[in-house]
C-alpha cells in the first residue's frame, strides 16, 4: 500500500505543474494583435483588409482596426463610407486611439473640402501628445488646411513636418517650401516676424532674400546661393536644394516685383503634392 500511495501523491504533486505548462503552451500559440504595426504605420494596407480584419476581432484590436479602416477609406477617396464608419465608434476609447479619433475627424473636415472646420479641430491638438506618425499627419493637415495661401503659419508646419519625413517626401517638403516663399512678393516678405530661435526659418528667408537681390542675374544668383549653403549648413535647403534652384543655369531674369516666374504656377496642393499628401 505504502508505494501505492506515494505514487499517488507524487502524481497529484506532478499535477499543477503539468497544468502550468499546458497554459503557457496555449499562451505561446495566442495570435499577436497585428493591428499595432499599422497604427504606428510600420505596416499599410488598403481598406478591405482593414474592414477584413475588423469583422474578425473584437474590442480593442476591432476598434484599431476600424480607425486603420475609416483612414484608408479617406486617403481611397471614399469619404462617404468613411464618415458612416466613423461614427460607428465606440464613446470609450483608450487614449491612444482617441488621438487617432482626432485626427481622423481632421482629415474627414479636409476630404470635405471643409477648410474652417479643420483649422478649428487642429486648434484642440497638441502636436506632442501624438505618435511620431500622426504628427506627420498633423502637419500635413495644417498645409492642406491653408489651401495654398503663403504664410508664416504655413512654412512653420512645412518645416515641423520635414524632420518627419523620409528622404522622397524630404524632397518634396522643400520644394512645397520654396514654393510658398516663393509665392510671396517682396512686400510680402518683409511683413514677416519670427521667434528669435526660428533659425531654419530665418535661413529659409535668407534664401528668399538672396533670390530678391539676386534674380537678374544667373551668376550672382549661382554665388549667393552657394554662400548661403555655407552660412546655413544644418538648414534642410542647404543639404537638399529646393528642385527649381538645383540647375541655375536655367533662372531667366524678373521683370515684375514678383518672383520670376521659374517655378510651377501650381501649388503643391495639386499635382507633386497631392500625391505627396496621399502617401502620408
Amino acid at each position: 500500500m505504502v508505494p501505492s500511495t506515494f505514487s499517488r501523491l507524487k502524481a497529484a504533486r506532478c499535477l499543477p505543474v503539468v497544468l502550468a505548462a499546458l497554459i503557457f503552451a496555449g499562451c505561446g500559440t495566442h495570435t499577436p494583435d497585428q493591428s499595432t504595426a499599422y497604427m504606428q504605420g510600420t505596416a499599410q494596407a488598403d481598406s478591405a483588409f482593414y474592414l477584413q480584419q475588423m469583422q474578425q476581432s473584437s474590442d480593442d484590436t476591432r476598434i484599431n482596426w476600424q480607425l486603420l479602416a475609416i483612414r484608408a477609406l479617406v486617403k481611397e477617396g471614399k469619404t462617404g463610407q468613411a464618415v458612416e464608419l466613423f461614427n460607428q465608434l465606440p464613446q470609450e476609447l483608450n487614449d491612444a486611439q482617441r488621438r487617432e479619433k482626432t485626427l481622423l475627424a481632421v482629415e474627414i473636415k479636409l476630404a470635405q473640402k471643409d477648410f474652417a472646420g479643420a483649422q478649428n479641430l487642429l486648434a484642440k491638438i497638441t502636436p506632442a501628445d501624438l505618435e511620431q506618425n500622426q504628427q506627420a499627419r498633423y502637419w500635413q493637415a495644417k498645409i492642406d488646411a491653408s489651401q495654398g495661401r503663403p504664410s508664416i503659419d504655413l512654412l512653420r508646419a512645412l518645416i515641423a513636418q520635414e524632420p518627419l519625413l523620409g528622404a522622397k517626401e524630404k524632397q518634396q517638403n522643400i520644394d512645397a517650401t520654396w514654393q510658398a516663399l516663393s509665392s510671396m512678393t517682396q512686400e510680402q516678405a518683409n511683413t514677416l516676424v519670427i521667434n528669435a530661435d526660428e533659425n531654419i526659418l530665418q535661413g529659409w528667408l535668407d534664401l528668399q532674400r538672396v533670390w530678391f537681390d539676386n534674380r537678374n542675374d544667373p551668376d550672382m544668383m549661382k554665388a549667393g546661393i552657394a554662400d548661403w549653403q555655407k552660412r546655413y549648413p544644418n538648414n534642410p535647403g542647404a543639404k537638399m536644394l529646393p528642385t527649381q534652384l538645383v540647375n541655375v543655369k536655367a533662372f531667366k531674369p524678373a521683370s515684375t516685383n514678383k518672383i520670376a516666374l521659374l517655378l510651377p504656377l501650381e501649388w503643391p496642393g495639386s499635382g507633386i503634392w497631392s500625391h505627396y499628401s496621399a502617401r502620408l
